[in-house]
């Protein structure tokens, strides 16, 4: 008889395997799952040990948690927290995991230091929720954190990583505990802020929140960029000249940034722009709001880039400063 849904049973044992070799789990802990139909999942069983998990470890449940499978085996304890991250549409695969590094980093300190570029266009943002037990009980922290980072950790608990696929959810796993260990080596002060924003004479102008892409809102920001001295050096040096177009899907309006060796000589509403960064409103208001890093966002596909890649990267200096800068033009 024909197993249902083989190649995604498949793919929960291949995964699972290399989060066991990862040493991301170890023993009987940790669980994953995958979305085979819209409101259809595959789930791993309660305690088992994905380093050498059978097939019969992997059990098929509705939206509402019920077991389709014809076996008395039993989802994951931590099905709650699954089911609660296939509400995002574009999550098909979800990791529960407990990397070693991770764990121990945010045993001990607060705030991640990012330490090479590669790693800052996918991990920002990430929120260290506490736990009071070995069982997520509150899932809505996690839910929300998962709106601004497709990965969440969970003190002394693990990860939680959602992915449009397990090797998005995976990678973001696997970059993070790099991370931590690169921390961890370098014993850094997690209190330290690198990144030098310039201050305002009047302490409410930074307080000040604006009206999303409000005309008020773009001249705050082309205001921040053009008075901005690292920027003007930086522009320079490396010809930033470029258009840069902010896209709002749902009330399909675009607002382009042209750049003249850094400086921002007009903002224009089509979208004939070299680069063009596109999403929700949604997501744009957590960008403004400071929850959300356009880089991230755009590698985890929250937002979404059109544009020469390599090309970017020239000017990845310029316009990390830029989405630096953004955070004091928050919005409402």
């Amino acid at each position: 008889m024909k197993t249902l849904y083989k190649d995604k049973r498949d793919e929960i044992l291949f995964w699972a395997k290399e989060l066991a070799n990862r040493s991301f789990v170890c023993g009987p802990v940790g669980n994953i799952s995958v979305r085979v139909d819209k409101d259809k999942f595959l789930v791993t069983t309660h305690n088992a040990y994905l380093g050498y998990l059978e097939e019969d470890e992997i059990v098929l449940i509705d939206k509402s948690g019920n077991v389709l499978d014809k076996n008395d085996s039993k989802p994951t304890s931590e099905l709650a927290l699954h089911l609660g991250a296939y509400k995002f549409e574009e999550v098909n695969a979800v990791i529960h995991a407990h990397p070693a590094f991770t764990t121990a980093f945010y045993s001990n300190f607060k705030n991640l230091e990012i330490n090479n570029f590669e790693a800052r266009l996918y991990l920002s943002n990430i929120t260290a929720l506490e736990q009071d037990g070995p069982i997520v009980t509150n899932v809505k922290p996690v839910l929300k954190a998962l709106e601004t980072s497709n990965i969440v950790v969970l003190k002394r608990h693990g990860i939680v990583s959602i992915g449009s696929d397990f090797k998005q959810a995976f990678s973001l796993t696997q970059m993070l505990d790099e991370t931590c260990k690169v921390n961890i080596a370098l014993q850094s002060n997690p209190q330290k802020d690198k990144v030098d924003l310039p201050k305002t004479d009047d302490p409410s102008e930074e307080l000040k929140k604006y009206k999303l892409f409000s005309k008020e809102h773009i001249d705050k920001i082309v205001s921040l960029v053009n008075n901005d001295s690292q920027i003007k050096e930086k522009g320079k040096s490396l010809d930033l000249t470029t258009r840069l177009a902010i896209k709002v899907d749902e009330e399909n309006k675009v607002y382009n940034f042209h750049f003249n060796k850094g400086n921002i000589d007009k903002v224009t509403n089509d979208e004939t722009a070299e680069f063009v960064i596109s999403g929700s409103i949604v997501y744009w208001r957590l960008v403004f709001s400071r929850k959300l890093d356009p880089f991230a966002a755009t590698t985890q596909r929250k937002l979404k880039l059109k544009g020469d890649m390599a090309k970017l990267s020239r000017w990845y200096a310029p316009f990390n400063r830029i989405f630096d800068l953004w955070k004091l033009a928050p919005a409402e």
